[in-house]
C-alpha cells in the first residue's frame, strides 16, 4: 500500500535537509528528494515532492507504523517551521463527496487534552470513537447526524472512498490530518490527482483565512490604514469554566501547541498573549463562554487557526463553528 502525506511549509527544501529526521538526502530533481530517517520502527527512504513550494508531499511504500513515526518526528520540532495539515470535520465531509463512501471514522478524545473533573462537569462523553467500513458506511453516518442525541458529538476524522474517473479508479483513506492510505485502484495519476485536488481545496481555505484575517495595517499616501479581522470559533454550547478551559489550550502541549499569559478582561471573558509553539508566531486569543477570537498578525500562518479549530472539534465541541470571511 502507499503512504501519502501532505505538509504545510513555512521553510525551504535546503533548510529541510537540516531537520533532525533527516539522515542523508538524495536529489533525483529540483523537486524531488528520496529522503531517509530512522525511528524506532524501522529505516528507510520517503519520496519527497517540493513543487509546490507551500504544501509538500511525501511518499513511502513502506509499513504504516514507520511512516506515520517518521512524519510525526519530521514535524515535531518547535519552531521547525513544518505542521501537518488540520482539516476541519465538514471538509473532511467534503472529501467524500469525491467518491464512493466505504468507510468512516469518527474520534472524540476529551480525555487526550482535558483532565477527569473537568470532563465530569462539563461533557457528555469523555471519549467517542466509530469506526465502520463497508458499502453501508454512508447510511451509518447518516443515521448517526440525524440522531440528536448523538449528532453534536461527531467529528469526523477519516473517510474511505473508492473514486472513479473516466474508467480508472482508486481506494483512498484520507485523515483530517493529511494523510492517505491508498488501498488499490487501475491508474495511480489518479492517486496524484486526488491528493492534489484535497490539498488545492485547503490551500484555498488557508488563503482565505490569511487574505482577510491577518491583522496589520495597509500603507497610503498620508498613514496607513488597519486591515483585517480577529478569526470566530462559536461554540454550540456555553463554555462553564473560560480561565479552566484555556488552562489545558495554552500549556504549550500537543495538540495545541500553544502557549501563553491568560489575563480576566471582563465578566466572564478573557484575554491571552501568546505564541505559537509550531512557528514562534505571536497570536492573541479573547474568549467568552460562547465563542473564541483569534487574532493572527503580520507574517503569521492561517494553519495556526485551522489547528486550534479543528482540535477543538476533535476534543471539546464536533458541533463548533468557524467565522471566517470569504472576500
Amino acid at each position: 500500500m502507499l503512504k501519502t502525506a501532505i505538509i504545510e511549509s513555512n521553510i525551504s527544501s535546503e533548510e529541510f535537509a537540516e531537520n533532525d529526521a533527516v539522515e542523508e538526502t538524495i536529489r533525483i530533481s529540483s523537486d524531488l528528494w528520496m529522503v531517509k530517517t530512522e525511528n524506532t520502527e524501522d529505516e528507510g527512504w520517503l519520496f519527497v515532492d517540493f513543487h509546490d513550494d507551500r504544501f509538500w508531499i511525501i511518499y513511502s511504500m513502506g509499513n504504516s507504523n514507520f511512516f506515520n513515526i517518521a512524519i510525526d518526528e519530521i514535524l515535531r520540532s518547535e519552531g521547525g517551521g513544518l505542521d501537518r495539515l488540520w482539516i476541519p470535520a465538514g471538509q473532511v465531509e467534503e472529501i467524500g463527496k469525491m467518491g464512493e463512501y466505504e468507510g468512516i471514522k469518527i474520534s472524540f478524545g476529551a480525555d487526550d487534552v482535558f483532565p477527569e473533573e473537568f470532563i465530569e462537569d462539563n461533557l457528555e462523553f469523555t471519549d467517542l470513537n466509530i469506526d465502520g467500513s463497508g458499502q453501508s458506511s454512508r447510511h451509518l453516518f447518516e443515521i448517526l447526524k440525524s440522531t440528536d442525541e448523538i449528532d453534536d458529538f461527531l467529528a469526523l476524522s477519516r473517510i474511505q472512498i473508492r473514486r472513479e474517473v473516466d474508467g480508472e479508479f482508486v481506494r483512498e483513506r484520507v485523515t483530517n490530518e493529511g494523510t492517505f492510505t491508498t488501498r488499490g485502484g487501475s491508474d495511480a495519476s489518479l492517486h496524484i490527482a486526488t491528493v492534489e485536488r484535497i490539498k488545492d481545496q485547503y490551500s484555498n481555505l488557508l488563503e482565505t483565512i490569511e487574505d482577510n484575517h491577518i491583522i496589520g495595517a495597509k500603507e497610503q499616501d498620508h498613514g496607513g490604514r488597519s486591515q483585517g479581522s480577529p478569526i470566530v470559533i462559536r461554540f454550540s454550547k456555553p463554555v462553564p469554566d473560560v480561565e479552566e478551559f484555556l488552562s489545558y489550550v495554552v500549556n504549550a502541549r500537543d495538540p495545541f501547541r500553544l502557549w501563553g499569559h491568560t489575563r480576566q478582561i471582563g465578566h466572564e471573558s478573557y484575554k491571552v498573549d501568546g505564541v505559537d509553539a509550531h512557528n514562534g508566531d505571536k497570536i492573541a486569543i479573547e474568549m467568552s463562554s460562547e465563542w473564541i477570537r483569534l487574532y493572527l498578525y503580520e507574517g503569521a500562518c492561517g494553519n495556526t487557526a485551522l489547528r486550534i479549530f479543528t482540535n477543538i472539534q476533535q476534543y471539546y465541541d464536533p458541533a463548533a463553528e468557524l467565522v471566517i470571511a470569504d472576500a
